[in-house]
C-alpha cells in the first residue's frame, strides 16, 4: 500500500488547528474535589453562544516548520468556520535549499461535511476532510447529552493552577484511548460521501490516527474568564499524538504494509523523533469585524482531491537556478 505524506501532513495541520477547546468534566475517583468542582463550575457556565477564536498552530522539525495563523468561529447553530492562512517552510538538507510558501485557506463545517478551501496559484479549489478533522469539531462543538457524557468521562486527570477573582487556569489531561472510542463512533457519518480508493485511503488514514490515540493522552492547559465564563485561552501539546502517529507507519513500513519514499521516510523519522506540534487559541469579542466569512463564489469551486498533494509537491520541490 502506497503512504501519502502530503495528506498525513494535512490533518496534522487541520485537526491541530480546530482542536483548540473541548468540553469535558472529571473523574471523581482520580482527582481532588476542589479541583473537580473548580472544572464542573467552569464547564457548566459556558454559554452555548457565537464563539470566535484567534489560533496559531506551529509544526517545527529538523528541515520544515509549518505555521497557521487562522480565526476560527462556532456559531450558534453549531457549524463551524475558519480562515487563514498556511505558511510553510521546507530545506532540502541535501541541497541546501529552502522554500517559503504562504496559502489562504477556508474550512467549513455544516453537519458532518467538513470542506476545505485552498489557493493555489491564483486559483481556489475545494476537498471533503472526513474521519479525523471532521471528528474532532463534531466532538468538540456537539450540544448532545450523549456525547458531552463520552467527552466528559475521558477526562483523565485535572490540576488547578491559578484561580483569582477574574481567571481560572487548568491543566486538563484526556484519556487517548477513551477518545479514539469516542472519535470512532462519531466519525463515521463523515465518510459517507466518499466510496472505493478514496474511502479506503482516508479510513486507513483516520484507524491510524486511532491507534496513536490509544498511545498516549492529550494534555491542555484551559484559562477561564470568570465573569463571563468564557474561554480566555487554550494550548495544547499535540506533539505525543504525532509522534505515536508517524513512528507507527514507519513500522509499517518496517513490516512491508506500506511503500514509503524516500522523502516520506526522512519527514516521518522527523516528525516521530524530534519534531514539535502545539497549538495556542485566544477567544475573541464576536464583534461583526472579527467574524468569519466565506466568500459565497467558494462552493462553485472545482473539487480537487488531490489539491493537498498538488500544494505539498509545490512546497517541497527545490528549483534548480
Amino acid at each position: 500500500m502506497k503512504f501519502s505524506f502530503k495528506k498525513l501532513a494535512a490533518v496534522v495541520a487541520i485537526s491541530g488547528a480546530i482542536c483548540f477547546g473541548g468540553n469535558a468534566q472529571a473523574n471523581a475517583a482520580e482527582m481532588n474535589k476542589d479541583d473537580i468542582w473548580a472544572f464542573r463550575e467552569a464547564y457548566v457556565s459556558q454559554a452555548p453562544d457565537t464563539r470566535v477564536f484567534e489560533q496559531d498552530l506551529t509544526l517545527i522539525a529538523t528541515n520544515f516548520h509549518l505555521d497557521i495563523d487562522s480565526r476560527a468561529q462556532i456559531l450558534k447553530d453549531g457549524s463551524f468556520r475558519m480562515g487563514g492562512n498556511f505558511n510553510w517552510t521546507y530545506t532540502n538538507l541535501k541541497r541546501n535549499y529552502s522554500t517559503n510558501s504562504s496559502i489562504p485557506f477556508y474550512i467549513e463545517q455544516i453537519g458532518n461535511d467538513m470542506t476545505l478551501y485552498v489557493k493555489r496559484r491564483g486559483k481556489w479549489s475545494k476537498m471533503l476532510l472526513p474521519g479525523l478533522p471532521s471528528g474532532i469539531a463534531i466532538l468538540w462543538k456537539s450540544t448532545d447529552p450523549a456525547v458531552l457524557n463520552e467527552v466528559m468521562d475521558a477526562v483523565k486527570k485535572i490540576e488547578v493552577l491559578n484561580d483569582t477573582p477574574d481567571l481560572r487556569t487548568m491543566n486538563v489531561t484526556l484519556d487517548g484511548i477513551k477518545l479514539a472510542n469516542i472519535l470512532n463512533k462519531n466519525s463515521a457519518a463523515t465518510f459517507a460521501n466518499l466510496s472505493g480508493d478514496a474511502l479506503t485511503e482516508q479510513k486507513d488514514i483516520f484507524y491510524r490516527w486511532l491507534s496513536a490515540f490509544r498511545k498516549t493522552d492529550i494534555t491542555f492547559a484551559w484559562t477561564v474568564n470568570k465573569p463571563s465564563w468564557t474561554t480566555a485561552t487554550a494550548a495544547f501539546d499535540l506533539t505525543p499524538i504525532m509522534r505515536a502517529y508517524s513512528i507507527h507507519v514507519l513500522d509499517e513500513a518496517a513490516a512491508g504494509r506500506v511503500v514509503l519514499t524516500d522523502e516520506e521516510r526522512d519527514l516521518l523519522d522527523a516528525m516521530g523523533y524530534y519534531a514539535e506540534l502545539r497549538s495556542y487559541s485566544t477567544q475573541i469579542a464576536p464583534r461583526k469585524d472579527k467574524l468569519v466569512y466565506i466568500p459565497a463564489d467558494l462552493s462553485a469551486v472545482p473539487e480537487n482531491d488531490g489539491s493537498l498533494d498538488d500544494i505539498f509537491s509545490e512546497m517541497t520541490t527545490v528549483v534548480e537556478k
